[in-house]
Formats: structure tokens, sequence, C-alpha cells
């Protein structure tokens, strides 16, 4: 039996071991490949153009030649943050001091997000705007709804570009370039944030309900700061936005991976998970039969996250895009975003709520899974040197837990073996999300 037993782990290492190498070989050959002929590039927005030279500025920009050596246009290569990550423009600008040409080359959008941008007639609505004139004040140049934050990522890049040529290569007066940007939704955001810290670490409990509400008008409607498994993507991938740009980005993700690395304590999803407090509203508001789903269906359901985060990760890396990793439901709830499977997991997820807590949070969460394992880390760590761990939640039976503390285990543990009819519609409902949630990746790299 030991023998058996040991054979599984080993067996179980080896699994972890290889998706991990596959992984990390896919990062690489990415990095790779990712690297371009500058001049086909510069092509991309000047097709003209047969040689360059590089020019001064911030960003890096070059005087393009044709074959004779006349003189074409200047093109600068420039980036700004957009919703999941940098975007890179190539901007070229013609000696009248107008755009000429506006060219995606790089970027790390939810692929739903940027298609509302460039059904909107994004960047081809940049053309023939002078380059002294910021691109808001043109009429013809609409922020859209839905993807401001991708439309304003886009425009900003440009701006960029154009103001460097304008200034220090045509002579043009060009306004000042606003690159810091924290607004008092922020600021509200942040505040929630430190409320949610200081709650969880004095186990505050009658304010819990309170913050969820909170978080679900402040992070889920107004602000749509979910974290997401992308969010993550963006640091393994390099790609994440710029501070100045988006610090409310790091603030939440930067900065809930370190409080929860360093506290040993995965207090983001039990206290300030705005999706987790809806699905918590519905049970408790509507949950009239006394369900305990079977342990050996939760068990299954939780283990197959690592499967998709992985599977996330995977095409994420292979397509240098983090945006590709987001399968969740958050978009769809809050902005009235996302692709059809998307749509369709969050309305099961919100059915399967009103019987059982915490649906989504307890058996498909990538963001949970990665949140409890840094947790984890961080108690096994400080087993190992010796030191006294902080108690986790998952000591006692916690209002809103995940489903991991030790009260959901004995609970699930009292179950009898054998599947009931109610068990029997849950493993259906648990199969039919794995298949969209493959759903949901595949349309995110458009294959359908």
């Amino acid at each position: 039996m030991f023998n058996t037993q040991f054979n599984k782990a080993k067996g179980k290492t080896g699994v972890i071991v290889f998706a991990c190498l596959l992984l990390l070989m896919t990062f690489i050959y990415q990095q790779g490949t990712n690297k371009q002929d500058l001049l086909g590039l510069l092509q991309q927005g000047e097709p003209s153009a047969s040689q360059f030279k590089e020019v001064e500025g911030a960003y890096k920009s070059y005087a393009l030649y044709n074959q004779e050596g006349t003189f074409l246009s200047y093109g600068v290569i420039s980036s700004a943050s957009g919703y999941g990550g940098p975007i890179t423009m190539l901007t070229i600008v013609s000696e009248e001091g107008k755009i000429a040409n506006a060219v995606l080359l790089d970027d790390s959008e939810t692929p739903l997000y940027l298609k509302k941008v460039l059904v909107a007639g994004y960047p081809e609505n940049f053309l023939g705007k002078t380059v002294s004139e910021p691109l808001e004040a043109h009429e013809d140049i609409d922020i859209v709804s839905g993807a401001t934050r991708t439309a304003k990522g886009m425009m900003l890049a440009v701006e960029k570009g154009m103001y460097q040529v304008g200034e220090n290569h045509l002579g043009l007066k060009v306004p000042p370039l606003k690159t810091f940007h924290f607004q008092w939704q922020d600021g509200l955001v942040v505040l929630m944030l430190a409320l949610a810290i200081l709650a969880s670490s004095r186990n505050m409990k009658k304010l819990r309900p309170w913050i969820l509400v909170a978080a679900v008008f402040v992070l889920g409607f107004m602000e749509n700061v979910s974290l997401t498994i992308g969010n993550y993507m963006s640091i393994i991938a390099l790609k994440m936005p710029t501070f100045s740009e988006r610090p409310i980005w790091y603030v939440m993700v930067i900065g809930v991976f370190l409080i929860t690395l360093f506290w040993g304590r995965n207090f983001y999803c039990s206290w300030l998970c705005p999706f987790g407090a809806v699905q918590e509203g519905i049970y408790r508001a509507l949950n009239l039969a006394n369900y305990h789903p079977h342990p050996r269906l939760v068990t299954i359901a939780r283990k197959s996250r690592w499967f998709f985060l992985w599977l996330a990760a995977l095409l994420a890396l292979l397509l240098n895009n983090p945006g590709i990793a987001s399968y969740e439901p958050f978009s769809v709830f809050f902005d009235a975003d996302g692709n059809t499977s998307q749509w369709i997991i969050m309305g099961i997820i919100l059915l399967f709520s009103i019987f059982i807590l915490r649906f989504w949070c307890r058996c498909f969460c990538p963001v949970g899974a990665f949140l409890d394992f840094t947790a984890l880390c961080k108690r096994k760590a400080s087993a190992i040197l010796g030191r006294k761990s902080i108690p986790s939640k998952s000591d006692k039976r916690e209002e809103g837990c995940p489903g991991q503390c030790a009260g959901c285990l004995k609970e699930e543990a009292q179950q009898t073996s054998l599947l009931i009819s109610s068990d029997k519609i849950l493993a259906a409902g648990i199969g039919v999300l794995w298949i969209l949630i493959i759903g949901a990746l595949l349309q995110n790299i458009g294959l359908f």
C-alpha cells in the first residue's frame, strides 16, 4: 500500500513538473519569436519605406526614406496602458504635421474589448489629425462604451508619438501630455482594500456584509476591477501596464498578491471579491433547500481549477496575449461584456448559487486557487523555518468561505458515498461548465 501511494505521489509530481516545464518552454519560445524585423515593422505604417534612420526622442522614433533616399515621414513606436496591459502603436507623421497612419502592433487586451474598439473605427479615425491638437478634441473620435480603457490606451499611445514628432522634429507647439491617471473612484478602491485588510485582521464579522455590498458597487459596477487570472498572466508575460497610467492596477493586482504572500491569508476572496459577494447574496436571500453537495464532486471540481488555469496560461503565453486567459464571468455580470460561453457560464453559476454557497469560488475560480496556493506557500514556509504561522481562516468555519475551511470539509465528510438525484444534476452542471470554460478560451483566441 505504501508503494502504491508513493507511486501515485511520484506520478502527480511528474505531471506538475512537466506542466510547468511546458509553460516555461512556451514563454521562452514566444519571447524569442516576438522579435520582429524593424524595417518590416515600420513598413506596416509606411509601405514605401526601404530605409530608416533612428532620430532623437523618448520613444523609439525613425525618419523613413524611400529607395531613392527621399524623406517620406516620421515613424514612432510608443506604448500606453489599456485595460489588460500595454498597447503598442506605430504612428506615422507626415512632414506637414498630420497623422498619415496609425497601426496597432501589440496589445494585452481581452479580445472582446479590442474588437469593440476596432469596430468603432480605431485607429483609422486618427488619420489626418494635426499633431498639435489633442485627439479627444475631435468630434469624430468617441470613447467606446464598455471598452473605455482600451480606447484611451490606444489614443494615448498615438498621442505620445505624434506629440514627440511635433515638438522635437517639426518645431510645433504641442499640448502637455497627461500620463498620471488616478481618479476619485480609484481612491475608493484603495479605501475599500484598506478597510477589508483591517476588518479581516481583526475578524470584524459584522462589517463583512457591508464591505461585500460596497465591493459589488465600487469594485464591480463602478470600476470593474475584479481580479482575473489574466491580470497575473500580465506579470508572467512581462506585459504589465505603466504604473503612472494605471496605478490602481498595481494597487489591486500586485497589492493583493503581496499582502496574501506575506500574511499567509487569502483575504480577497472572502472579504472583497465582488462576484463572490453576489453569489453569497443570492444564496442568503434565495436558498430554501438544505442541500449539501457531494464531497467527491466538490473535490473533483476544485482540482479541475488547476487544469483550466494551466490551459489558460499556456494559451496566453503561446499567443503572447494575457487577456486571453480571462475566462471568468466577471465582465459579463458587471459590464455586460463577454463571449457567448461566458454569458452561459454566468447564468449557470448564478442558478447553482441559489443552492450552493459561492459555487464559482468554491469549484472553478482560478484566482481563488492561485491566491489560496500563495497563502499556503507562506504558511508552509513559516512552518519550515520554525516560525509560528499567522492563523488561517481555514482553522474554523468562516462565513462566506469558498469551501476550503475545516467546517466545510467536516460538513462534506458527513455526506453519504452515494450520489442522490440532486448530486447527479450538479455533476451534469459541472461537466457543462468544463465544456463552457474551454469554449470561452477558444472564443477568446477567435477560433469560433
